[in-house]
């Protein structure tokens, strides 16, 4: 009798596949999320379809309320204040325990995924007002990478789930993150050395102004009359 394990293997395909949306763009801010609609869209059942919601509730992707159901959350510029504050100060801690503990085979895991980073394009070859989804991919890896080997299960859980919440407003940012005059290469190459350094100081002040840079670029191009960026 497998039919439970396949429910599950089927709801984390779902999951997936509905995550990816949500991280590419596809899936706006707002959406409603019908399980009959996706059932249809995904070839799965309905009870499927709403544990994979249940899972994205869990990661605070979709928001459930009753008589309201499944849905992405709004965007809010006082969320995005709050989530970038409580995630410099969770991963700044993870980042520190892991320059202390790490080894050299995370040092070696950690070049090779900044290495993708740096050769993957951040816009589309054939619209340079939309982003690479292969670079939002190499993004994710790179900054997850930098805080894995602080050994503490529970703290990259909440580290994840706070750069999950976070990637939605940078995919909704579209255009705005492809105009801003950063350099974010380097950002991410002045981190990287900063850690290889084993200078923890440096490298958690480069990683907190990283995201502080990303949250006042957001806020800078917010529009006044509603609560959605361009």
């Amino acid at each position: 009798m497998s039919k439970r394990g396949d429910s599950k293997s089927l709801a984390m395909d779902v999951y997936c596949r509905i995550r990816q949306g949500i991280f590419e763009g596809e899936i706006k801010p707002g959406t409603r999320l019908q399980p009959s609609v996706l059932s249809k869209q995904y070839s799965a059942s309905t009870t499927v379809v709403r544990e994979a919601l249940i899972l994205l509730s869990g990661d605070r992707l979709v928001t459930s309320s009753i008589g309201q159901g499944f849905s992405v959350p709004e965007l809010d510029r006082e969320d995005l204040s709050d989530l970038t504050l409580i995630r410099c100060h969770n991963e700044t801690l993870a980042l520190k325990l892991a320059i202390e503990r790490g080894g050299v085979e995370w040092e070696t895991e950690l070049l090779a995924t900044h290495h993708r980073l740096a050769r993957t394009q951040r816009r589309t070859s054939d619209n340079q007002s939309h982003g690479n989804p292969e670079w939002f991919n190499a993004h994710r890896a790179f900054h997850s990478k930098l805080i894995e080997a602080c050994g503490v299960p529970a703290l990259i859980d909440i580290c994840e789930k706070l750069a999950a919440e976070t990637e939605i407003y940078r995919v909704a940012s579209g255009s705005v993150s492809g105009s801003s005059a950063r350099n974010v290469e380097q950002e991410h190459a002045d981190i990287l050395d900063a850690v290889l350094a084993r200078d923890v100081g440096n490298a958690c002040e480069l990683l907190r102004r990283h995201y502080s840079a990303t949250e006042e670029m957001l806020l800078s191009h917010w529009p006044k009359e509603n609560e959605q960026p361009a």
